[in-house]
């Protein structure tokens, strides 16, 4: 073969070879960005779900402390999240990253692809600050609400992802899909504002000495349980998305989503009696559980998880109202609970004698948790404060709560039951007179 015959096959291979690898980035960029948008879609769960479980008076407010949280962390994780979760303190890789976002040629580099990471990271992150809504919902500031937003997503989110696995790994503990990084955080950092904002007025009373729980109960239960839906519809973009490259995609993942789904309904359904919302928050906590360890855990060691973390949700729940501490919406038996059952029995499930894939150490997924719990709370209640100094006060005046927060904060009510045209206009009408 002649020299230059050889040189032309050379150059067809290496041609060929950039095309699959730039098909390759190709796909994981298109993987990324429709998983990122099933995890997107959660905060249209989360909206749902703790606005059903509001009052009617904040249902509307509710809805903006979930459109700030994505909104305000988008720029948050543009600029400063990512880079402490990514590169830490090494500041020099930060003037890189700062210069790149201000040149659309440098994000074309391999298709896009680590911008299209970048996006899947985002949601991960609006996902855990909006957690904390519920728990905080019907009394807190609105201004108060968005520095506590700005202080989770820019530094507490961040900051502990960067020492788990995602970042770091100074703390060697598995999380596939964020049990602990997302879910227990958020319920953590929930429960710390919780305690710093106090419970809603009549949440409690006193008789004979004892404090005794006066449920609120939420306006409209069937759209809490359509935004649980909702939710477990885009926990599939959470899961599986979570291989990051389509090359390690696994159908073990979809499947052990399901069954803790699945089993985990049904134990907060025996355990509640048959309580419809507990029922739909039982079904979140079996998918909080499995994220830890849903690529290594079988099938059934997935609804072993799953029975547990529902179990436990009505449980907690009434836990904390013994303790006087009023959680909205259940965000912490369902996000920290779910999340520490998750965490921990993976470190038993996903061992290779109970059949799962092994590569898993029970005594550091027992001290994340830990830490997970005692960073959270700590953070979450001195975040809160902060956030209460900065923002006018963290808790609404008594006037304000009693008149709902729709009202007082937005000016806009989210149910109109009467008409504002005026019985005379449509008389007018009648008659054919012009308004």
């Amino acid at each position: 073969m002649a020299t230059a015959e050889l040189f032309q096959n050379v150059n067809a291979l290496t041609g060929l070879v950039e095309a699959m690898k730039n098909l390759s980035n190709s796909l994981d960029v298109f993987y990324l960005v429709v998983m990122g948008a099933l995890v997107f879609i959660m905060q249209w769960g989360f909206a749902m779900l703790e606005g059903g479980q509001a009052r009617a008076k904040n249902a509307n407010n509710v809805m903006m402390k979930n459109i700030l949280d994505f909104m305000v962390g988008g720029i948050l994780w543009l600029f400063i999240g990512y880079c402490i979760v990514t590169y830490g303190s090494d500041f020099g890789q930060w003037g890189s990253w700062i210069k790149d976002i201000f040149s659309a040629q440098a994000g074309i580099a391999n298709s896009g692809l680590g911008l299209a990471e970048w996006f899947f990271g985002l949601v991960f992150c609006a996902t855990a600050a909006t957690i904390i809504s519920g728990g905080v919902a019907e009394r807190i500031n609105f201004t108060a609400y968005v520095v506590l937003s700005i202080i989770v997503t820019g530094l507490l989110y961040p900051l502990w992802v960067h020492l788990g696995p995602w970042g770091a790994s100074i703390l060697p503990y598995r999380d596939y899909a964020g049990s602990l990084n997302v879910h227990a955080l958020g319920g953590a950092l929930g429960l710390g504002a919780i305690i710093a904002l106090g419970p809603r007025i009549g949440r409690f009373k006193i008789k004979d000495g004892k404090r005794i729980p006066v449920p609120i109960p939420g306006h409209n239960v069937p759209m809490a349980i359509f935004g649980a839906f909702c939710l477990a519809f885009g926990w599939y973009g959470f899961n599986v998305g979570s291989s990051i490259y389509l090359k390690d995609i696994s159908g073990l993942v979809a499947v052990t989503t399901t069954m803790a789904m699945c089993a985990g309904a049904i134990s907060a359904m025996v355990v509640s009696k048959f309580d419809p919302l507990a029922t739909a928050n039982g079904f979140l906590a079996g998918l909080v559980a499995i994220c830890a360890g849903t690529d290594i855990v079988s099938p059934f060691g997935a609804i072993a998880i799953g029975l547990v973390a529902g179990a436990q949700v009505p449980i907690v729940f009434a836990l904390l109202e013994k303790l006087g501490i009023d959680d909205a919406c259940g965000i912490f038996p369902v996000h920290f609970g779910g999340g520490a059952v998750g965490a921990i029995l993976a470190g038993v499930f996903g061992t290779k004698a109970l059949g799962g894939l092994g590569d898993i150490n029970l005594v550091s997924q027992v001290v994340a948790t830990v830490l997970c719990l005692i960073y959270g709370v700590v953070g979450g209640y001195i975040a809160a404060k902060i956030a209460g100094v900065l923002g006018g006060g963290l808790r609404v005046p008594v006037e304000w709560e009693q008149e709902g927060l729709d009202i007082t904060e937005h000016h806009l009510k989210a149910y109109h039951d009467e008409d504002p045209v005026s019985l005379a206009a449509y008389e007018k009408a009648k008659r054919g007179e012009v308004a």
